[in-house]
């Protein structure tokens, strides 16, 4: 059974973590089940809201933030209940819906997480490990004393430093790790040492895939995508149906990535090349929120278990204290935080490349969640969230 933080608890062992220096992975909470959660309490009747009322609101919230297409889904009892669609796909030629595909940017690294915990359950990668013998070479940390293992990358607590021009090629990542001085001189695992970091995951996607034999892709369709009809791909053209990719338009609308730049991209076999990992995930609102209602759902799907309950959890294990500077706590690699759109607390990831704004979330207790897919809005954030898809999932959230 997964669990969400609890607060009180988080906040005792947060100084003994901080004060010690020790690896902060390794000190786990305690945190209350699911089911035995506060009810949810309703003080007052509301009219009811139509579908057509939320399509109404949802094409203001477009037209407010100026972006070319957005699209969402909302999820209830393990499924998809409703899709929402607005604007272009590609502007003024393919209108979008909740079956587009969409680079989703950094909620990749959500699948990213999905396919480490699906290695960790097989045997094929140990995530508590050093990751030298899973990437296959020897990584020369600046300080003696530092090793980094995959959860550090998952938690972005690794002393790897980020380097935005890697190409991301094995060979390119491997000179990098050899020298000391692309290493922060600190001690993996601590939250002192938290930044976000793209270039971890090139270095994590590889060494998973090297590890494990297959792309993760591969892991990933054998592991869930499959099970729930989901068509998504961190290679464009390597999608079932690359013809429903959307045009990426950065925020003035001109082209941030073609439709032909991203379905002329194919995976050339397992750990060739990780700069997919951190941003390159395309899939669409529906399929989307098919993950986020698995995840909401212990694993579930329409009722039928597709993925383990503990693949689950450990998706949402956080550290023991918010992220410094944050108000969230950060999970492997999802985030928590609470008292988002009238909730308790949402699990969540948001993503930003090239002019596509994303935001990935669920309600643990409730078990319903929310995917909004945008590309072309107005950059604006609101709590840590791009404002056109925060306006959207409290909207959806409110309504249900």
């Amino acid at each position: 059974m997964t669990r969400k933080p609890f607060p009180l608890l988080i906040a005792l062992l947060c100084s003994l973590c901080l004060c010690t220096g020790a690896s902060a992975d390794i000190i786990r909470v305690e945190i209350a089940p699911r089911d035995t959660a506060a009810p949810v309490i309703v003080t007052a009747a509301s009219p009811a809201v139509t579908d057509a009322d939320l399509q109404q609101q949802i094409d203001a919230v477009r037209a407010k933030y100026t972006a070319v297409g957005l699209s969402a889904a909302y999820v209830r009892d393990g499924a998809v209940a409703e899709t929402y669609a607005s604007g272009w796909a590609t502007l003024k030629k393919q209108p979008m819906t909740a079956d587009t595909k969409v680079r989703i940017a950094s909620v990749s690294k959500v699948m990213v997480g999905l396919a480490a915990h699906l290695l960790a359950e097989q045997g094929k990668i140990d995530l508590d490990a050093p990751i030298d013998s899973a990437i296959g070479f020897r990584l020369r940390t600046r300080s003696s004393a530092d090793t980094i293992t995959p959860r550090h990358i998952l938690t972005h607590t690794s002393s790897l430093m980020r380097q935005p021009s890697a190409s991301g090629k094995y060979e390119s990542v491997h000179a990098l790790l050899s020298d000391p001085g692309n290493y922060y001189a600190a001690v993996s695992g601590s939250l002192k040492n938290w930044d976000y970091n793209n270039f971890a995951f090139y270095v994590l996607g590889l060494a998973l895939e090297h590890a494990g034999g297959r792309t993760l892709d591969q892991v990933l369709n054998q592991g869930l995508c499959d099970a729930i009809g989901a068509d998504a791909s961190f290679w464009a053209g390597d999608l079932d149906s690359p013809e429903l990719v959307a045009t990426v338009y950065a925020e003035d609308h001109s082209v941030g990535l073609s439709w032909e730049e991203q379905v002329t991209v194919h995976s050339k076999g397992p750990a060739v090349n990780g700069s997919v990992f951190a941003g390159n995930y395309h899939i669409s609102a529906q399929d989307l929120g098919k993950i986020a209602a698995v995840l909401a759902n212990d694993g579930q799907y329409n009722g039928v278990q597709v993925l383990s309950a503990q693949v689950v959890e450990a998706m949402e294990h956080c550290m023991p204290a918010p992220v410094p500077d944050n108000s969230f706590y950060q999970a492997q690699p999802l985030r928590y935080r609470e008292n988002m759109y009238g909730r308790q607390g949402l699990y969540y990831h948001t993503g930003s490349a090239y002019g596509e704004l994303c935001f990935f979330s669920y309600d643990p207790v409730r078990r319903d969640g929310v995917v909004v897919l945008t590309t072309g809005a107005q950059r604006m954030s609101k709590d840590g969230v791009y404002g056109a898809c925060a306006e959207v999932a409290e909207l959806l959230y409110n309504a249900h």
